[in-house]
């Protein structure tokens, strides 16, 4: 495989957190915070923007290798992938929705487009959890790897052994680079608008309580996600 021109990345959770933002997030005030404003636009603002710009405009080929549930802004990220290769267990969870959110990781769009507008709209509007079966259908993960049991070393060496296969020196490393560039040129400017909305639409929901409230209720035992 040509590993200059391809990036492999891998995730594996046997046990999701509720949501891809941490429960404590935003809990201490920064001491060098203007005022509450200024603190979001510091932390989660600018994270998030910062890390949903390097997927999508991630210039070598992008491959997951997804050996479990992805939740989250992990799994609106992933949708940026050129690849994914999932495991028969993994499945993605974005409860934005129940968490008092609007969508992160610019998934208003990645979803609509990995999923189709149906299953993007169960995601991302019922916090519906997709399974692999959904996922297959949808053309969101390119194919199933199984190697038997759950969290397996041999899983990500199935997913490097596909790819060194389907994306090896039979291919001109140059040319994949530029073919992906063109495709996703048409989207980019879509792309970066949509991200700021989607910051700064979360941010101001953080500075009403909403999340702070929804968190508190999850991490309390009163509220629990409906799958």
């Amino acid at each position: 495989m040509q590993h200059a021109h391809s990036t492999p990345t891998s995730r594996t959770s046997t046990n999701p957190p509720p949501s891809g933002a941490d429960v404590s997030f935003g809990s201490q005030v920064s001491s060098d915070a203007i005022d509450e404003r200024h603190l979001w636009l510091r932390s989660f603002a600018a994270n998030n923007l910062q890390i949903t710009h390097a997927f999508y405009t991630h210039p070598k080929i992008l491959v997951t290798a997804l050996n479990g549930p992805a939740v989250g802004l992990s799994a609106a990220l992933i949708a940026h992938s050129d690849f994914i290769y999932a495991a028969p267990h993994a499945y993605i969870l974005t409860p934005f929705a129940s968490l008092g959110l609007v969508t992160e990781g610019n998934a208003s769009i990645s979803f609509v487009k990995r999923l189709g507008i149906s299953k993007a709209n169960e995601a991302l509007i019922m916090s519906r959890k997709i399974g692999i079966e959904d996922l297959v259908a949808t053309g969101f993960v390119n194919k199933v790897v199984d190697v038997g049991e759950k969290g397996s070393p041999k899983f990500l060496a199935a997913v490097l052994g596909e790819v060194e296969d389907k994306l090896g020196d039979h291919l001109n490393g140059e040319s994949l680079l530029k073919i992906k560039a063109l495709i996703r040129k048409p989207d980019l400017p879509l792309l970066e608008r949509q991200g700021v909305e989607e910051v700064f639409g979360g941010m101001e929901r953080f500075l009403k309580g909403v999340p702070q409230k929804e968190f508190a209720r999850l991490a309390s035992g009163e509220k629990k996600h409906k799958l």
